[in-house]
């Protein structure tokens, strides 16, 4: 407590015309389209510090209380808020500053404001964005009457309405920490390689771990491999770990170590050596598409007859290819077949009766013999024969009784009888 009082004495008192304030925060943070200026603000008595956000929808929002003062650090965005990062010193508090946090919203407004003590001198130094983490990293120090110690560090996940879920501990002093969209990577050491990494549910991944990766392995659509500083992904240098989400052949150099490994798309729609009688939609998720030698682009149906092969090319000589047949889907005749009555044909593609062009449908009624061609894509074709024939009267007792006046029919057997009689 007397620190902070002589530290704000002697600033006021040293620097009385400058308009920065005695904790001093003046600082702009350059986003893409707008900045973050924080400055002391100390009127009515009171510490605190202003906010002005510049660009489109503008705010200036003050941030004070009598018995706080701030330093902050940074300033990120997540999830559409401002966080403004940094330590503050309670002047209720035996700790000379602790650890701080503030939410702003698209207003300015405060949605969200954390102080948190583990016991020292703790302050917020970096905020990290990993998924849907807000990550904050605090170092804790200590003072031994002539210079601040550092005692050890502290990682804090936080959701993204601001409420936090885990937190960690790593001990060591960091010398060099940075991010990228997967990991928080530290250095204990001022060497060109990372010794560890924090993954977004603050879990660790450390240099020289044995790859989670078999050898000769297949992987349906991508596979993510984790490892920190440089491997040779067929040849090529890649850091930190790889998402691989395109078809190929695939060959990893680490530590000495060889992985080979097959990403293969995820097709949906088709399948290998069958056949359909009705239109067919491929969806493929990555890689040069050929249908029958021709460009083919994924979602696109396929609605005429035909032989098709379907050839997905990636990586390193990668193909793979999908044989099938649709068909004509024909009804109305079978082939070979005699019908007694008019049929109705109905069928997909190019069709030739008799050759001639005939479309779907056609009525026939005719009697004929008829040939019926189905052409397709690649070769394809259907061939059909049939014949259409009325059905020949056949002479029964029945229909003869029927056809002649019953008065005749009495005297042909009388006829007959007196024949046989004179016999």
């Amino acid at each position: 407590m007397k620190k902070t009082v002589f530290l704000l004495f002697f600033m006021l008192f040293v620097l009385p015309l400058k308009t920065v304030s005695c904790y001093g925060n003046n600082e702009t943070y350059s986003f893409a389209n707008f900045d973050i200026i924080i400055r002391d603000y100390t009127e009515n008595g009171n510490l605190g510090i202003s906010v002005e956000k510049t660009g489109t929808n503008p705010f200036y929002t003050v941030i004070e209380n009598s018995h706080e003062a701030y330093l902050i650090n940074g300033v990120i965005m997540a999830n559409g808020y401002y966080v403004i990062y940094g330590n503050n010193h309670l002047d209720n508090e035996e700790t000379y500053y602790d650890s701080m946090f503030i939410v702003l919203d698209q207003l300015g407004n405060i949605v969200k404001q954390e102080t948190y003590n583990f016991g020292d001198l703790d302050e917020i130094v970096g905020a990290y964005v990993l998924d849907n983490f807000l990550i904050f990293h605090t170092r804790q120090s200590t003072d031994d009457g002539q210079s601040y110690l550092f005692v050890t560090n502290y990682f804090s996940a936080y959701d993204l309405s601001y409420q936090m879920i885990d937190r960690i501990e790593i001990p060591r002093e960091i010398k060099e920490i940075t991010s990228d969209e997967n990991y928080i990577l530290l250095n204990y050491e001022y060497d060109n390689d990372y010794d560890c990494a924090i993954r977004e549910d603050l879990s660790l991944l450390n240099a020289n771990e044995i790859l989670n990766l078999t050898n000769n392995a297949e992987f349906e659509s991508e596979v993510t491999i984790e490892f920190l500083n440089e491997g040779l992904l067929n040849n090529e240098i890649v850091e930190n770990g790889i998402t691989v989400n395109y078809p190929g052949n695939y060959k990893l150099l680490y530590n000495n170590a060889e992985y080979n490994f097959v990403v293969n798309p995820v097709v949906s729609g088709v399948e290998d050596n069958k056949t359909y009688t009705m239109e067919v939609t491929p969806i493929i998720s990555s890689g040069n598409i050929m249908l029958n030698d021709d460009l083919f682009i994924s979602g696109t149906k396929i609605t005429s007859p035909g032989n098709y092969e379907l050839i997905i090319t990636g990586i390193n000589g990668y193909q793979k290819s999908y044989n099938f047949t649709i068909t004509s889907d024909l009804n109305g005749i079978t082939n070979n077949h005699t019908y007694l009555d008019s049929v109705l044909l109905t069928f997909n593609g190019e069709a030739y009766l008799n050759n001639q062009f005939i479309e779907s449908p056609v009525e026939l009624s005719e009697d004929g013999e008829y040939v019926l061609k189905i052409k397709g894509e690649n070769n394809y074709l259907e061939t059909y024969y049939f014949q259409i024939d009325e059905e020949e009267e056949t002479i029964t007792l029945l229909s003869f009784i029927q056809k002649f006046d019953i008065f005749i029919l009495v005297v042909v057997i009388i006829s007959g009888g007196i024949i046989l009689k004179k016999k």
